[in-house]
């Protein structure tokens, strides 16, 4: 499996996660297993998923010093704010890539899940953490 595919399956977890409000790593697992029909949940996905749940509110609170005035994470798109999420914490924290490549991985997720808007957004935010790691 390679990184790209262990990070989509790290992605759609955190959003049902983040739709259920649920900060349980384990649950998550379990309803992401169920969701997306696999076996077992990959090593490198449940380390972004738990880096991104154990520190979701500093993600969180990041994240919205980056927003337009007046705008909350909450208003974003579900979707959205899980890549946002993932690419900060996979930009911050990851030993595997570069934070300009997580940048470009969250852009590619965005191709997949989301509009070219959206797209848009988060590389406007996002781009703001590429110089601090």
């Amino acid at each position: 499996m390679t990184q790209h595919e262990m990070r989509t399956i790290a992605l759609q977890a955190l959003y049902l996660a983040n739709q259920s409000k649920t900060t349980d790593a384990e649950q998550v697992y379990e309803r992401a297993k169920n969701a997306l029909n696999l076996k077992s949940f990959p090593d490198y996905s449940k380390t972004l998923l738990e880096g991104v749940l154990t520190n979701k509110e500093n993600l969180d609170s990041e994240l919205t010093s980056h927003l337009k005035k007046g705008w909350r994470l909450e208003r974003l798109a579900s979707i959205d704010r899980a890549i946002l999420e993932l690419g900060l914490y996979e930009m911050q924290n990851s030993k595997i890539i570069e934070p300009v490549a997580a940048l470009n991985e969250a852009l590619n997720l965005c191709d997949e899940f989301s509009s070219p808007k959206s797209k848009a957004f988060v590389n406007g935010v996002l781009a703001n953490f590429v110089d601090r790691k």
